[in-house]
């Protein structure tokens, strides 16, 4: 059997021993040293990567939420968005109104330039499949406003084009000073008879004496007492259009006289039929009393 010689050689004098040991033990105690140190050191390598992996998931965690919530806050930002848009298409409506324009229906600038174009993989995390998702609502809505660009751009260009004829358009609401709306048109209860009746204007109430206007350039083609409208005031504005005004309480304007959108009619009152102060407005189209509500661009009481 091999043998190895240690030899110890004490510090304070004493006599040098030496002892004869085994090979196969030291080798085998070497060893066992050596694997524990290389586990030792191996378990402060996994410990030191299972912090770092902690950490590193902690920052994904704290990142994802704050992803999370800005994703929400966007979606909200979208949906303001959307808002919007079907404001500015009740308002784009409003401007083809002013223009002689048919108006779209909300359905067609809604839902007529296309759905979402694609799905989202399956494989997408949720994360990912919700940035798809808002994705394809910002491709939507920017498609909706390429859609009323492209109606604005055609009111714009009709405007320029039929400038003076719009003036003769009435678009304003005829009473100057604080009221409210009592009585639309259409079918209703006559307050007299109690039977149903057809109502061919607006009931505008406000209180005696407020003025109201002419709601287009036009001439004044009647203006004195109409039978049950009482102290009435119409006015031709060409192009087919004509106002009636009724239930006046005194009169500004003669007949013959040429008259500016704007421009002081009377004051309202109760002559005539009326169970109340309030001033009877009509629009006429080629004859034919039209619901004046959609020419009313300024609806403020």
């Amino acid at each position: 059997m091999r043998r190895v010689s240690l030899i110890v050689m004490p510090e304070d004098g004493r006599a040098v021993r030496q002892y004869r040991v085994p090979v196969w033990p030291l080798a085998a105690i070497l060893g066992a040293l050596g694997l524990g140190l290389l586990l030792i050191c191996g378990a402060v390598l996994a410990l030191v990567r299972s912090e770092r992996l902690d950490d590193a998931n902690g920052r994904l965690f704290a990142e994802n939420e704050t992803l999370r919530s800005e994703l929400l806050a966007l979606g909200g930002r979208i949906d303001g968005l959307d808002a919007t848009v079907r404001a500015h298409i009740r308002l784009a409506n409003d401007a083809r109104l002013l223009a002689g324009l048919p108006p779209y229906g909300e359905e067609v600038a809604l839902l007529g330039v296309g759905g979402l174009h694609g799905t989202a993989s399956t494989s997408q995390s949720g994360v990912g499949r919700t940035i798809h998702f808002y994705e394809d609502r910002i491709d939507q809505l920017a498609r909706r406003l390429d859609f009323q660009q492209e109606s604005l751009v055609e009111v714009r260009d009709l405007i320029e084009e039929n400038r003076e004829r719009l003036d003769h358009v009435p678009t304003i609401n005829p009473v100057l000073g604080r009221h409210f709306f009592s009585s639309g048109f259409g079918p209703r209860r006559d307050p007299f008879t109690g039977r149903k009746a057809m109502h061919n204007g607006l009931d505008i109430c406000a209180e005696r004496g407020t003025p109201f206007c002419a709601t287009a350039d036009g001439t004044v083609v009647f203006a004195g007492r109409n039978g049950n409208l009482g102290n009435t005031v119409k006015i031709d504005h060409g192009n087919g259009f004509l106002t009636v005004y009724g239930h006046a309480h005194a009169l500004a304007v003669r007949q013959g006289q040429s008259v500016l959108r704007g421009d002081r009619l009377g004051t309202v009152g109760q002559s005539g039929r009326a169970t109340g102060v309030h001033l009877h407005y009509e629009v006429r189209k080629e004859s034919h009393p039209t619901n004046p509500w959609p020419y009313i661009l300024d609806r403020k009481g």
